[in-house]
């Protein structure tokens, strides 16, 4: 089926935890880095249906999708074993340029946390947020102040390089894999203008990658949902 998919992706143009499956990195160009965070709790607890964290939601099956379109697509030496569970506050992030966040409005950063996220940033990394929708928005930005308190997350629009790096993105618009969310791109810069965070925010990629390949998501959105992720991942690599 991965094989299918990628194809079609090609037709149309188109940086641990305990009881978890690990990946093998090997000697890959990519690892996709999923980040552990430390987490408020809210009322309706943590889990979902497949008794996941917030931060763990579509593990390690969206990992598994994504890094083998990147292979297929793209050319980037990869393999679909190739993704890692990493702390936030521990000194591994800084081995992993591009780290993927799934449900950032559970984040309740320690003082350590902020600590390093900041030097990630300072020192190139890259943070794409996913899987998080309404007033969410609002906790990722209260938390990024913490980080980086005199910065702000704009609304992005195609200008953005980001959205020309690999495949050319023509519209921001695009249905989310559930729910009556419009969803919304937001973007978080450094001093120099360069993009540190993507927020896809009223959207779930990693539902999309994660479920595209048991046929249970309509192609078009996930395949558009995977060329916005391959352009992120192409950008953190290249600037």
């Amino acid at each position: 089926m991965k094989k299918k998919i990628a194809a079609a992706l090609l037709f149309i143009g188109l940086f641990t935890s305990m009881g978890l499956p690990e990946g093998k990195e090997g000697e890959s160009e990519f690892t996709f880095a999923r980040l552990y965070f430390n987490m408020q709790f809210r009322r309706g607890g943590f889990y979902n249906a497949e008794h996941q964290v917030p931060w763990e939601h579509d593990y390690p099956f969206s990992e598994d999708l994504f890094l083998t379109m990147v292979q297929e697509a793209t050319g980037v030496h990869t393999n679909e074993k190739s993704f890692k569970i990493v702390q936030l506050d521990s000194p591994e992030i800084f081995k992993y340029p591009f780290l993927y966040i799934s449900e950032p409005g559970f984040m309740d950063l320690t003082e350590k946390e902020v600590a390093n996220f900041r030097e990630y940033f300072n020192r190139g990394g890259f943070a794409m947020c996913d899987d998080f929708r309404g007033n969410d928005m609002y906790i990722l930005e209260n938390e990024m102040k913490k980080v980086f308190p005199n910065r702000e997350f704009v609304h992005m629009d195609l200008k953005h390089p980001v959205f020309n790096t690999y495949y050319t993105i023509d519209s921001l618009v695009m249905p989310p894999p559930y729910g009556n969310y419009a969803p919304e791109f937001w973007g978080l810069s450094d001093e120099k203008g360069r993009l540190i965070m993507m927020a896809n925010h009223n959207n779930d990629f990693g539902e999309f990658w994660e479920y595209v390949d048991k046929g249970q998501m309509p192609f078009k959105p996930a395949a558009q949902s995977f060329k916005f992720g391959v352009n992120y991942l192409i950008y953190a690599m290249t600037h």
